[in-house]
């Protein structure tokens, strides 16, 4: 018997241990993702009083909180830099708990009866009904006498929720169901979904995801130094003496007597004294010192890091950039500790810059916004290295054209000739012949004169006193386009009619226009704005009234889009 309690003792141990080894799994929805979670701001939102019925209800409320927070500054500017997930977490019951035990607790009604099936409009002081619904993670108002301080209470079970689903978390929300005005902060920071109590979330956000001190005096026990209150009073040695004389900023106390008036805030105005404030510029460059010690713009590289020389006229080095909106990211890039190229998401290097043996390839990211002006955190950069392995010395390569090594043009047209992926130094020299000195310009692109014959041209690349072969870049002039057909004028039904005459070849589109180079249609016909069209069918008809004295007839190639000449036809 001994033996057999045992093994019903072991299978009971290995079933709790089982069980806590599968931690009860919630879907994951991704409301916002820009890149890997080690490169971005996580934020994570989880729900509390939702019943697997009113999850599509959670879908909505962390949508629109997503929405609203990202309307504020400076989040506004860093969307790019954030993933966002909601996890929706399911309670037996629906709602949050309300003891009534506080003194603010309303017990007025408002009388309304209109109210939507969300809870966004509710007014802030509505009579609350005692509730206890079993929730997981068990939030509830009243805590420490205030009505309005809404406090998840199983903080052990938002924890695992978290390390099970988005173990590498930047900032928690959690959105209470329940419709009275409320919220609170700390680890995490937590609002029910009326819509004032957005305001609530972001200011505690504040304090948990930027560490901001309350601008408005909590009591002695939060008076600590931060980045928004201190007890240092000089302007010159203020932390954010950067900012004084900007929007406002300046060294305010908190009171005239006690401990208040030894502690000292940079505003009058923020949103982490007064919900409906916007962030002030000393909170909003923190908040941005913050984005940046956790996310790296540089969201990915093509290729990674290391590359291997191969028999290739140029290499192309590319970022995949996570950037503020307006962008204020500044990129310089190094080869071998020279500066190469400023301000450009990807380059191409021709192979015969490379140096024989190892390369070092380097690229430096800078946020220039100016809601940063600390000089500390100005000196914030991002960088990624490559490695390029050359087996030998290599000469500057030829450039390639775009189109390859024949082009058409229409005849008496101009063509564009353009270098493919120009490279990042190198200047392209065009020339008209296959040697001498015949320079016609230097630029990646150029465009010839009008051309009447067929011409070959012929570009080199230029680096450093060091000039390649020449590319020859062959065009073809197409046939000129000629009008020989006849048009003819009649009246009909009080219109004057012009009519090309005998059967109209396929090949060819023929469009009118008057003596101001405007299009014409048949009365009553339209132009269309966006597509090149022919309605008409080499027949235009036009009001007895018409102006002008005279019309032109221009022939297309349907194919080619060519053009030809146009042919005046005196109408009067």
């Amino acid at each position: 018997m001994k033996i057999i309690y045992s093994l019903l003792g072991f299978l009971v141990f290995f079933l709790i241990q089982t069980n806590e080894l599968h931690a009860q799994q919630f879907k994951i929805d991704t409301i916002q993702y820009q890149g890997a979670d080690h490169n971005t701001v996580n934020l994570v939102i989880l729900g509390d009083g939702y019943t697997k019925d009113e999850l599509t209800h959670f879908l909505e409320d962390a949508q629109r909180f997503s929405d609203f927070f990202f309307k504020t500054e400076p989040f506004a500017q860093y969307k790019n830099l954030f993933n966002v997930f909601a996890i929706e977490t399911i309670s037996a019951e629906s709602g949050a708990v309300h003891e009534c035990t506080a003194k603010d607790c309303p017990h007025v009604e408002h009388g309304r009866t209109d109210l939507p099936p969300r809870f966004n409009e509710f007014p802030r002081r509505i009579a609350v009904p005692e509730s206890h619904p079993k929730t997981i993670f068990g939030s509830s108002f009243d805590n420490f006498g205030i009505h309005r301080l809404v406090i998840p209470q199983n903080q052990n079970k938002v924890r695992e929720v978290l390390n099970t689903h988005v173990p590498n978390y930047s900032q928690v929300v959690i959105l209470v169901n329940s419709p009275y005005y409320g919220g609170s902060g700390g680890e995490f920071a937590t609002a029910t979904v009326n819509f004032d109590s957005n305001d609530i979330a972001v200011h505690e956000i504040g304090h948990s995801f930027t560490n901001l001190a309350d601008e408005y005096w909590a009591g002695n026990m939060y008076a600590v130094e931060g980045p928004n209150r201190t007890q240092v009073a000089d302007p010159e040695k203020v932390a954010w003496k950067h900012w004084i004389g900007t929007n406002g900023v300046g060294v305010y106390s908190y009171g005239g007597k006690g401990s208040r008036a030894n502690w000292f805030r940079p505003h009058e105005f923020c949103k982490m004294q007064y919900l409906v404030a916007p962030f002030c510029n000393v909170c909003q460059e923190a908040i941005v010192h913050r984005v940046h010690e956790i996310a790296n713009p540089i969201a990915g590289t093509r290729p990674d890091s290391v590359v291997d020389a191969e028999n290739k006229e140029s290499y192309k080095f590319a970022l995949k950039l996570l950037k503020p909106i307006p962008n204020t990211l500044k990129t310089t890039w190094y080869l071998n500790e020279e500066t190469i190229a400023h301000n450009l998401d990807s380059i191409n290097i021709n192979s015969g810059r490379f140096a024989k043996g190892l390369n070092k390839l380097r690229v430096e990211v800078q946020d220039t916004t100016t809601l940063v002006r600390h000089p500390e955190y100005l000196q914030k950069k991002y960088e990624h290295h490559w490695s390029i392995n050359i087996a030998a010395d290599s000469l500057l390569k030829a450039p390639i054209s775009t189109w390859g090594d024949t082009l058409e043009t229409c005849y008496n047209g101009f063509q564009a000739l353009s270098v493919k992926n120009p490279e990042v130094g190198v200047s392209y020299r065009w020339y008209a012949k296959p040697d001498g000195n015949s320079i016609i310009g230097e630029t990646h692109n150029y465009v010839t004169p009008r051309l009447k014959k067929d011409q070959t041209y012929y570009v080199s690349a230029i680096y450093q006193g060091q000039e390649s072969a020449r590319t020859a870049i062959h065009v073809t002039v197409l046939k000129p386009i000629i009008i020989k057909e006849k048009v003819k004028l009649n009246d009909k039904d009080g219109d004057l009619v012009l009519t090309i005459e005998g059967k109209l070849d396929k090949r060819y589109n023929y469009l009118w226009f008057d003596e101001a180079g405007k299009r014409l249609l048949n009365k009553g016909g339209r132009i269309s704005s966006s597509m090149r069209t022919d309605d008409n069918k080499g027949e235009l008809r036009l009001d007895a009234n018409f102006a002008g004295t005279k019309v032109f007839l221009q022939k297309v190639d349907v194919e080619t889009t060519c053009v030809s000449e146009l042919k005046e036809i005196k109408i009067k």
